[in-house]
């Protein structure tokens, strides 16, 4: 099972995710690379559910799918999530899509001027249960959308709204732990905000995209925390905690993959 997080603000994208891997019954599977590098692309990627394509492991499938898009030229963030689509459509055999895949693409593309953030959300997954929260649905189709920049962007100024403070949060996975992890976020904010307005005290908001990092990887040491002390068979989300950070164009930090 899996969390994945995608974590938009004014100092760049964060890509984060578990590592814990689970078989059907939810015993534990061992642990696998689930935040991907996209370099080419200035972006990254995040995958949750069914972790084969076709009998070859989600891992190599996908790296040797970066590579390939890589090489083949490739520009268009756009494009890659399509190319991707289509590929995980083709080579999924009806017992991997059965599980469902959702896979999280975000990173800076080119505008007027300026880059800005895209997120792509591709998935075989069209609703989700609104009592119980599970995802259904599940089809042999994949389908994606972009869920920041073309659904916003003509009703917000979105650069101006990050640049004054604005965070976007996207959230996929094992429906307890995506419940749970958007339930703390409210709790968290507000217990960060007592801190940061005390005049008395040093603490503040994050100032870069490595401080951001901090901040969202508590987050998902919390929900594996739940899932320690629980009643699953087995850390359904948990094992190291993986993140991959843009810095926006004119951050000096380079983007960097890691595991802790």
């Amino acid at each position: 099972m899996t969390l994945i997080v995608t974590y938009i603000n004014k100092y760049g994208i964060v890509h984060a995710s578990d590592s814990n891997l689970s078989y059907s019954n939810g015993l534990h599977a061992g642990e696998s690379q689930k935040t991907f590098p996209i370099p080419h692309l200035e972006s990254g990627l995040t995958v949750a559910g069914s972790y084969q394509v076709g009998g070859n492991p989600m891992n190599r499938w996908l790296n040797s799918f970066i590579d390939h898009d890589m090489k083949s030229g490739n520009k268009s963030l756009e494009l890659f999530s399509e190319k991707l689509r289509v590929k995980l459509e083709m080579e999924m055999n009806g017992g991997e899509k059965k599980s469902g895949c959702m896979i999280h693409v975000a990173g800076f593309a080119p505008g007027n001027n300026v880059k800005h953030p895209e997120f792509w959300f591709i998935r075989n997954i069209y609703g989700i249960d609104q009592k119980s929260g599970e995802y259904q649905e599940v089809r042999n189709q994949f389908v994606k959308s972009e869920d920041f920049w073309v659904r916003n962007s003509k009703d917000l100024d979105l650069l101006n709204w990050l640049e004054g403070g604005g965070i976007q949060v996207y959230g996929n996975g094992f429906a307890s732990g995506r419940i749970g992890f958007f339930s703390l976020l409210p709790h968290f904010n507000e217990y960060f905000q007592t801190f940061w307005s005390n005049p008395n005290w040093k603490f503040r908001p994050p100032t870069s995209i490595k401080e951001t990092e901090h901040i969202v990887k508590l987050y998902i040491q919390m929900v594996k925390t739940l899932f320690l002390v629980s009643d699953y068979p087995s850390p359904l989300i948990g094992g190291e905690i993986q993140t991959y950070l843009i810095p926006r164009a004119n951050n000096r930090l380079q983007p960097t993959l890691t595991r802790r």
